[in-house]
């Protein structure tokens, strides 16, 4: 059982993911709700749940229960000590899908203003999710570097979210309310 105050387990990092995810969940919930168009607001609503999904792994460090377990099966298998190169190449997949994901995005969603951003902010999100999980030591050392009481990934997810939020309520002014 894990047993850390308030304060410890609400520390600046996390409290920068929960409030950024927060914003674009909510930014994604209203237009989902206002936009009359059903294939906006469908699109809406998913980044809506994607969004939640990346508030509660903040709040209860699913990303690091989930990384702990494959860390654990890799021991017990002994491959433990080869895994740089797999999780080189696990990124660079990662990256190349990715890309192709935002290139369909921008195909797929020319008609909706705002909402290339808001796919692409999401999967900014995703990417940095999965970054975490493959926890390669070169970007872990990136991603986890101080800046004051924050880190390197605080930016990136306020980023992403911004994106997410902005490009959500654009596409979503972009359509006639409901």
């Amino acid at each position: 059982m894990d047993t850390r105050t308030a304060a410890e387990w609400l520390n600046p990092v996390k409290a920068a993911g929960i409030g950024s995810y927060l914003v674009a969940s909510i930014s994604c919930g209203v237009t989902a709700i206002r936009v009359a168009d059903l294939r906006l607001s469908r699109l809406a609503a998913g980044l809506g749940l994607i969004q939640v999904a990346l508030l509660l792994d903040i709040a209860f460090d699913w990303r690091w229960r989930l990384y702990d377990w494959l860390r654990s099966q890799a021991v017990a298998g002994h491959w433990y000590e080869v895994r740089h190169w797999p999780q080189v190449f696990t990124l660079a997949v990662l990256a190349l899908v990715l890309c192709g994901a935002a290139v369909a995005a921008r195909r797929r969603l020319r008609p909706f203003p705002g909402a290339v951003w808001a796919v692409e902010g999401t999967l900014l999100s995703a990417g940095c999710w999965m970054t975490e999980v493959i926890s390669l030591h070169v970007t872990d050392s990136i991603l986890y570097y101080r800046v004051g009481l924050m880190m390197v990934i605080s930016f990136l997810w306020a980023a992403a979210c911004l994106m997410t939020s902005l490009g959500i309520l654009k596409a979503g002014i972009g359509d006639k309310a409901a």
